[in-house]
Protein backbone atom coordinates (compact mmCIF):
# COMPACT_ATOMS: atom_id res chain seq x y z
CA UNK A 1 0.00 0.00 0.00
CA UNK A 2 1.16 3.19 -1.04
CA UNK A 3 2.33 5.43 2.14
CA UNK A 4 0.27 8.51 1.45
CA UNK A 5 2.87 10.87 2.92
CA UNK A 6 4.79 10.15 0.35
CA UNK A 7 2.56 10.86 -2.60
CA UNK A 8 3.49 14.01 -4.67
CA UNK A 9 1.22 16.78 -2.27
CA UNK A 10 0.25 20.41 -3.41
CA UNK A 11 -0.59 22.91 -0.73
CA UNK A 12 -2.99 25.25 -0.84
CA UNK A 13 -3.77 27.95 2.15
CA UNK A 14 -6.69 29.88 3.01
CA UNK A 15 -9.39 30.87 5.53
CA UNK A 16 -11.75 29.25 3.56
CA UNK A 17 -14.95 31.25 5.03
CA UNK A 18 -16.66 29.54 4.01
CA UNK A 19 -15.42 27.33 1.25
CA UNK A 20 -17.07 27.98 -1.87
CA UNK A 21 -17.00 27.11 -6.23
CA UNK A 22 -13.68 29.20 -6.58
CA UNK A 23 -12.02 27.16 -3.64
CA UNK A 24 -13.07 23.98 -5.75
CA UNK A 25 -11.44 25.34 -8.59
CA UNK A 26 -8.00 26.09 -7.37
CA UNK A 27 -8.52 22.28 -5.30
CA UNK A 28 -8.94 21.15 -8.86
CA UNK A 29 -6.26 23.05 -10.05
CA UNK A 30 -3.76 22.02 -7.78
CA UNK A 31 -4.53 18.31 -8.10
CA UNK A 32 -3.76 18.56 -11.67
CA UNK A 33 -0.10 19.27 -10.18
CA UNK A 34 -0.23 16.10 -7.94
CA UNK A 35 -1.07 13.20 -6.71
CA UNK A 36 -2.68 14.36 -3.37
CA UNK A 37 -3.56 18.20 -1.83
CA UNK A 38 -3.26 19.37 1.01
CA UNK A 39 -5.57 21.85 2.17
CA UNK A 40 -4.36 24.31 5.07
CA UNK A 41 -6.88 26.18 6.84
CA UNK A 42 -5.17 29.14 8.63
CA UNK A 43 -6.65 30.51 12.26
CA UNK A 44 -8.47 33.40 11.86
CA UNK A 45 -11.41 32.09 13.26
CA UNK A 46 -13.33 34.79 15.35
CA UNK A 47 -10.44 37.50 14.44
CA UNK A 48 -13.31 39.80 12.73
CA UNK A 49 -16.46 39.52 11.37
CA UNK A 50 -15.08 38.19 7.91
CA UNK A 51 -13.95 34.96 9.84
CA UNK A 52 -17.07 33.38 11.74
CA UNK A 53 -16.80 29.38 10.91
CA UNK A 54 -14.28 27.75 13.27
CA UNK A 55 -11.91 24.88 11.71
CA UNK A 56 -14.23 22.54 12.35
CA UNK A 57 -16.73 24.07 10.27
CA UNK A 58 -14.66 24.50 8.09
CA UNK A 59 -13.71 21.29 7.71
CA UNK A 60 -17.49 20.19 7.41
CA UNK A 61 -17.74 22.68 4.48
CA UNK A 62 -14.88 20.73 2.64
CA UNK A 63 -15.76 17.26 2.84
CA UNK A 64 -19.64 18.17 2.29
CA UNK A 65 -18.22 19.63 -1.50
CA UNK A 66 -14.90 17.01 -1.76
CA UNK A 67 -15.65 14.23 -0.16
CA UNK A 68 -17.80 11.81 -2.47
CA UNK A 69 -15.94 12.67 -5.62
CA UNK A 70 -12.59 13.17 -4.34
CA UNK A 71 -11.92 11.25 -1.29
CA UNK A 72 -8.56 10.28 -0.41
CA UNK A 73 -7.21 12.47 -2.57
CA UNK A 74 -6.85 15.21 0.03
CA UNK A 75 -6.32 16.00 3.66
CA UNK A 76 -7.18 19.29 5.73
CA UNK A 77 -4.39 20.88 8.17
CA UNK A 78 -4.92 22.95 10.67
CA UNK A 79 -2.09 25.88 10.51
CA UNK A 80 -1.24 29.09 12.78
CA UNK A 81 -2.61 32.24 10.84
CA UNK A 82 0.03 32.19 8.41
CA UNK A 83 0.86 35.49 6.47
CA UNK A 84 3.96 34.96 5.01
CA UNK A 85 5.38 31.84 3.03
CA UNK A 86 9.20 31.96 3.21
CA UNK A 87 11.88 29.40 1.15
CA UNK A 88 15.00 28.94 0.83
CA UNK A 89 17.31 28.30 -2.85
CA UNK A 90 16.98 24.69 -3.94
CA UNK A 91 14.21 23.50 -2.11
CA UNK A 92 12.36 21.42 -4.27
CA UNK A 93 9.48 24.03 -4.05
CA UNK A 94 7.32 25.04 -7.25
CA UNK A 95 5.26 28.04 -5.73
CA UNK A 96 2.98 29.09 -8.62
CA UNK A 97 -0.55 31.61 -8.88
CA UNK A 98 -3.37 30.17 -10.47
CA UNK A 99 -5.73 32.12 -12.46
CA UNK A 100 -9.60 31.46 -13.41
CA UNK A 101 -12.22 32.91 -15.63
CA UNK A 102 -13.48 36.13 -14.32
CA UNK A 103 -16.81 34.36 -13.43
CA UNK A 104 -14.37 32.28 -11.05
CA UNK A 105 -12.46 34.86 -9.34
CA UNK A 106 -15.30 36.88 -8.81
CA UNK A 107 -16.49 34.63 -6.55
CA UNK A 108 -16.66 36.56 -2.97
CA UNK A 109 -16.41 34.38 0.43
CA UNK A 110 -18.43 37.79 1.68
CA UNK A 111 -20.97 37.36 -0.76
CA UNK A 112 -21.73 33.64 0.51
CA UNK A 113 -21.64 34.47 3.60
CA UNK A 114 -24.04 36.85 2.96
CA UNK A 115 -26.25 34.35 0.24
CA UNK A 116 -26.03 31.87 4.42
CA UNK A 117 -28.40 34.71 5.94
CA UNK A 118 -24.77 35.80 7.80
CA UNK A 119 -25.13 39.60 7.98
CA UNK A 120 -25.16 41.35 11.08
CA UNK A 121 -28.38 43.87 11.72
CA UNK A 122 -27.89 46.97 13.29
CA UNK A 123 -30.90 48.05 15.68
CA UNK A 124 -32.56 51.03 15.78
CA UNK A 125 -31.40 52.38 18.85
CA UNK A 126 -27.78 53.68 18.86
CA UNK A 127 -25.40 52.00 21.67
CA UNK A 128 -25.04 55.82 22.39
CA UNK A 129 -28.58 56.63 22.80
CA UNK A 130 -28.36 53.69 25.47
CA UNK A 131 -24.97 55.21 27.25
CA UNK A 132 -27.20 58.28 27.40
CA UNK A 133 -30.47 56.78 29.34
CA UNK A 134 -27.25 54.52 31.82
CA UNK A 135 -25.26 57.93 32.56
CA UNK A 136 -22.49 56.23 31.61
CA UNK A 137 -20.50 54.20 28.57
CA UNK A 138 -20.83 50.23 28.55
CA UNK A 139 -17.64 48.53 28.15
CA UNK A 140 -15.89 45.08 29.05
CA UNK A 141 -14.06 44.17 32.40
CA UNK A 142 -12.20 41.28 31.65
CA UNK A 143 -10.63 39.48 35.17
CA UNK A 144 -7.98 36.45 34.18
CA UNK A 145 -6.28 34.67 35.94
CA UNK A 146 -5.87 30.95 37.85
CA UNK A 147 -8.65 29.18 39.52
CA UNK A 148 -8.83 30.22 43.13
CA UNK A 149 -7.24 33.41 42.22
CA UNK A 150 -10.55 35.40 43.84
CA UNK A 151 -12.05 36.88 40.24
CA UNK A 152 -15.78 35.66 40.88
CA UNK A 153 -14.81 36.52 44.33
CA UNK A 154 -14.20 40.31 43.07
CA UNK A 155 -16.33 40.07 40.37
CA UNK A 156 -19.68 39.35 42.67
CA UNK A 157 -18.87 42.04 45.28
CA UNK A 158 -17.53 44.99 42.64
CA UNK A 159 -21.18 43.92 40.98
CA UNK A 160 -23.04 44.56 43.97
CA UNK A 161 -21.04 47.65 45.12
CA UNK A 162 -21.50 49.37 41.90
CA UNK A 163 -24.82 48.09 41.60
CA UNK A 164 -26.09 50.30 44.75
CA UNK A 165 -24.07 53.36 43.22
CA UNK A 166 -26.22 53.07 40.46
CA UNK A 167 -24.31 51.26 37.80
CA UNK A 168 -25.67 49.05 35.40
CA UNK A 169 -23.26 46.07 35.63
CA UNK A 170 -23.32 42.82 35.31
CA UNK A 171 -20.98 39.64 36.39
CA UNK A 172 -20.18 37.17 33.26
CA UNK A 173 -19.10 34.01 34.95
CA UNK A 174 -17.10 31.18 33.33
CA UNK A 175 -18.68 28.51 35.69
CA UNK A 176 -22.24 30.00 34.26
CA UNK A 177 -21.65 29.85 30.82
CA UNK A 178 -20.50 26.09 30.94
CA UNK A 179 -23.69 25.38 33.08
CA UNK A 180 -25.76 26.61 29.89
CA UNK A 181 -24.91 28.19 26.73
CA UNK A 182 -21.41 26.42 26.50
CA UNK A 183 -22.65 23.08 28.47
CA UNK A 184 -21.27 21.04 25.26
CA UNK A 185 -17.51 22.18 25.75
CA UNK A 186 -15.29 20.60 27.45
CA UNK A 187 -11.32 21.53 28.41
CA UNK A 188 -9.20 20.83 25.15
CA UNK A 189 -7.69 23.82 23.44
CA UNK A 190 -10.18 24.23 21.01
CA UNK A 191 -12.82 23.90 23.33
CA UNK A 192 -11.81 26.25 25.65
CA UNK A 193 -10.98 29.32 22.83
CA UNK A 194 -14.34 28.46 21.89
CA UNK A 195 -15.38 28.81 25.25
CA UNK A 196 -13.69 32.27 25.69
CA UNK A 197 -14.96 33.30 21.78
CA UNK A 198 -18.65 32.65 22.66
CA UNK A 199 -18.23 34.62 26.62
CA UNK A 200 -16.77 37.68 24.59
CA UNK A 201 -19.40 37.99 22.15
CA UNK A 202 -22.32 37.69 25.02
CA UNK A 203 -20.24 39.91 26.65
CA UNK A 204 -19.46 42.64 23.95
CA UNK A 205 -23.45 42.43 23.20
CA UNK A 206 -24.27 43.37 26.90
CA UNK A 207 -22.02 45.82 26.63
CA UNK A 208 -23.61 47.57 23.68
CA UNK A 209 -27.27 47.83 25.70
CA UNK A 210 -25.15 50.29 28.25
CA UNK A 211 -23.86 47.81 30.80
CA UNK A 212 -20.55 47.68 31.93
CA UNK A 213 -19.57 43.79 32.45
CA UNK A 214 -17.26 42.38 34.52
CA UNK A 215 -16.28 39.05 33.00
CA UNK A 216 -14.64 36.28 35.75
CA UNK A 217 -12.82 33.62 33.17
CA UNK A 218 -9.46 31.87 33.32
CA UNK A 219 -8.66 32.68 29.91
CA UNK A 220 -5.25 31.48 29.93
CA UNK A 221 -3.83 31.97 26.41
CA UNK A 222 -2.53 34.99 25.25
CA UNK A 223 -4.43 34.40 21.61
CA UNK A 224 -7.71 33.98 23.73
CA UNK A 225 -7.51 37.20 25.11
CA UNK A 226 -6.97 38.66 22.39
CA UNK A 227 -10.04 37.26 21.05
CA UNK A 228 -12.17 38.92 23.95
CA UNK A 229 -10.56 42.02 23.26
CA UNK A 230 -11.41 42.01 19.57
CA UNK A 231 -15.15 40.89 19.88
CA UNK A 232 -15.69 43.44 22.29
CA UNK A 233 -16.47 47.06 20.22
CA UNK A 234 -16.75 49.19 23.51
CA UNK A 235 -14.11 49.66 25.90
CA UNK A 236 -12.31 46.41 27.01
CA UNK A 237 -9.69 46.33 29.92
CA UNK A 238 -7.67 43.06 30.60
CA UNK A 239 -7.41 42.54 34.35
CA UNK A 240 -4.64 40.05 35.85
CA UNK A 241 -5.90 38.92 39.16
CA UNK A 242 -2.67 37.59 40.00
CA UNK A 243 -1.93 35.16 42.82
CA UNK A 244 0.83 32.35 42.94
CA UNK A 245 0.17 28.38 42.24
CA UNK A 246 1.02 27.55 45.53
CA UNK A 247 -1.56 30.15 47.23
CA UNK A 248 -4.37 29.36 44.69
CA UNK A 249 -3.81 25.55 45.80
CA UNK A 250 -3.85 26.14 49.19
CA UNK A 251 -7.19 27.77 48.96
CA UNK A 252 -8.82 25.47 46.04
CA UNK A 253 -12.54 26.38 47.49
CA UNK A 254 -13.76 23.64 44.87
CA UNK A 255 -11.20 21.19 45.97
CA UNK A 256 -10.28 21.35 41.87
CA UNK A 257 -6.54 21.28 42.37
CA UNK A 258 -6.85 18.19 44.58
CA UNK A 259 -8.54 16.44 41.84
CA UNK A 260 -6.17 17.38 39.25
CA UNK A 261 -3.07 16.30 41.13
CA UNK A 262 -4.99 13.06 41.70
CA UNK A 263 -5.34 12.70 38.03
CA UNK A 264 -9.48 12.94 37.65
CA UNK A 265 -9.16 16.04 36.11
CA UNK A 266 -7.43 16.64 33.26
CA UNK A 267 -6.01 19.72 31.24
CA UNK A 268 -6.19 21.81 34.27
CA UNK A 269 -4.50 25.10 34.20
CA UNK A 270 -1.20 25.60 36.08
CA UNK A 271 -1.15 21.86 36.49
CA UNK A 272 -0.70 20.42 33.32
CA UNK A 273 -1.95 22.90 31.22
CA UNK A 274 -0.09 26.08 30.81
CA UNK A 275 -1.08 29.20 31.77
CA UNK A 276 0.35 32.50 29.78
CA UNK A 277 0.71 35.55 32.17
CA UNK A 278 -0.73 38.97 30.59
CA UNK A 279 2.33 40.76 29.24
CA UNK A 280 0.49 44.21 29.15
CA UNK A 281 -2.62 44.25 31.24
CA UNK A 282 -4.42 47.33 32.11
CA UNK A 283 -4.60 46.65 36.30
CA UNK A 284 -2.80 44.02 38.03
CA UNK A 285 -4.68 42.96 41.58
CA UNK A 286 -2.21 41.03 43.52
CA UNK A 287 -4.95 39.05 45.67
CA UNK A 288 -1.92 36.84 47.29
CA UNK A 289 -0.67 40.08 49.10
CA UNK A 290 -3.32 42.31 49.32
CA UNK A 291 -6.35 42.17 51.39
CA UNK A 292 -9.50 41.80 49.61
CA UNK A 293 -10.82 44.94 50.74
CA UNK A 294 -8.45 46.34 49.34
CA UNK A 295 -8.55 44.35 46.20
CA UNK A 296 -12.23 45.28 46.02
CA UNK A 297 -11.68 49.16 46.67
CA UNK A 298 -8.82 48.55 43.53
CA UNK A 299 -10.96 47.39 41.21
CA UNK A 300 -14.33 49.44 41.75
CA UNK A 301 -12.45 52.43 41.58
CA UNK A 302 -10.45 51.60 38.50
CA UNK A 303 -14.49 50.54 36.62
CA UNK A 304 -15.41 54.30 38.39
CA UNK A 305 -12.67 55.79 36.46
CA UNK A 306 -13.21 54.01 33.44
CA UNK A 307 -16.61 54.47 32.88
CA UNK A 308 -17.50 57.64 34.65
CA UNK A 309 -21.39 59.00 35.30
CA UNK A 310 -20.65 62.10 32.76
CA UNK A 311 -23.08 61.41 29.62
CA UNK A 312 -26.00 63.94 29.46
Amino acid sequence: MTNSKKLKTALIIGRWQPWHEGHRALFKAALDRAEKVAIGVRSTHATDEKNPFNFEEVCKFIHADLDSEFSGKYEIIDLPNITNVIYGRDVGYKVEKVSFTDEVESISATKVRKSMNISPIKTSVRSEDRFKRSGHKGGVVWLTGLSASGKTTLAKKVERDLFNKGYNIYMLDGDNLRDGLNYNLGFSKEDRHENIRRASEVASLISNIGYVVVAAFITPMDVDREVARNSCSNSFYEIFISASIEECESRDPKGLYKRARSGEIKQFTGIDSEYEKPKNPDLIIDTENFKEEDSIDLLSNFITDKFPFNIK
